[in-house]
């Protein structure tokens, strides 16, 4: 009950606050939490690598439009600007955090009912996206590539 607790009130501040301090305060914590209690992390980081590379890809286009503020380099007509890095930097923390409070959960079984479906489902799509390469080189319709990734979820939960 009391991590039960302990990772709601962190949900929290995670979601609410800006400050990258606080933000990297509780990821050092969910990341001990999750050496220490999840089991299955090995496992889970594959999974995220490839999160990671969407998300950093994501990266440009941050700074492009964090272009106020002071510059810290200057290439062409595109500025790095410290306020641009401390938004790329909390919005970055704060998915990580939200990434690893739901391995948490999920490990430890804290949401039950309802709600545990949902998580098995996020799971189920966060190991299809390496498919998601396969299914561009074979120049597959959006048609039949929805059809193919709600097949395989509906595979694995009959």
């Amino acid at each position: 009950m009391l991590l039960k607790s302990s990772l709601f009130i962190l949900l929290l501040v995670n979601i609410f606050t800006s400050n990258l301090i606080i933000l990297s305060a509780i990821l050092i914590v969910v990341l001990i939490l999750n050496l220490t209690l999840n089991k299955n992390l090995k496992k889970h980081v594959r999974q995220l690598k490839i999160l990671l590379f969407f998300y950093l890809s994501t990266f440009l286009i941050q700074l492009y439009y964090g272009q106020q503020g002071k510059v810290l380099f200057k290439f062409y007509s595109f500025y790095i600007t410290q306020e641009g890095l401390i938004n790329f930097g909390v919005s970055f923390i704060r998915i990580l955090n939200l990434i690893l409070m739901s391995w948490l959960i999920n490990e430890m079984k804290l949401l039950t009912g309802r709600f545990s479906k949902y998580q098995k489902i996020i799971d189920t799509v966060i190991d299809l996206v390496p498919e998601v390469f396969i299914l561009f080189k074979k120049k597959m319709k959006a048609k039949n590539f929805t059809r193919y990734i709600l097949k395989d979820i509906s595979k694995r939960y009959e």
